[in-house]
C-alpha cells in the first residue's frame, strides 16, 4: 500500500500500522491538525470512513465563518469586529462556552491568513444572491 492510498475497509484483513498523529476524519479540522502535525514532522495517518474528504464541511458546501476583519469582508466592504462576531456567535449559539467563543473570535483572522498560506483560495467577493 503506497503512502495515499485509499482502501475500503471491507478490504482491510489485518492492519498494524503505526503513526505519531492518527487523525479521524479528513474534514475541515482534521485537514488542518493534519497540516500542523506534517508540519511538526510527524509521520501521519489520516482515516476517513467516507469515500473523499469533506467532513463537516462539505455538508455545508464549504461554509465556513471567519470574521472580525477578514481580507474578504475588508474587500466587500463589509465592517466586522472581533466584538461583534463575538456577539453575533453568542446570539445565535444555544448553551455556547463564552471563553470558546471568545478565543475563536480573537484568533479568527489569524485562522483566515493561515489557511490562505496553505493554499485555500478564498475569492474578495460577497454572494447577494
Amino acid at each position: 500500500m503506497s503512502r495515499y492510498t485509499v482502501v475500503d475497509a471491507s478490504e482491510i484483513q489485518r492492519w498494524d500500522a503505526e503513526a505519531d498523529v492518527v487523525i479521524v476524519g479528513f474534514g475541515a479540522a482534521g485537514s488542518c491538525a493534519a497540516i500542523e502535525a506534517s508540519s511538526a514532522a510527524a509521520d501521519v495517518l489520516v482515516l476517513e470512513r467516507a469515500s473523499g474528504g469533506g467532513g463537516l464541511t462539505a455538508n455545508a458546501a464549504g461554509h465556513l465563518y471567519l470574521g472580525g476583519g477578514t481580507r474578504v469582508q475588508k474587500a466587500v466592504g463589509v465592517e466586522d469586529s472581533v466584538k461583534d462576531m463575538m456577539a453575533y456567535l453568542l446570539a445565535v449559539s444555544p448553551d455556547a462556552d463564552e471563553e470558546k467563543i471568545r478565543l475563536y473570535c480573537e484568533q479568527s483572522v489569524e485562522h483566515f491568513d493561515w489557511l490562505v498560506a496553505q493554499g485555500v483560495p478564498f475569492n474578495d467577493t460577497m454572494y447577494k444572491g
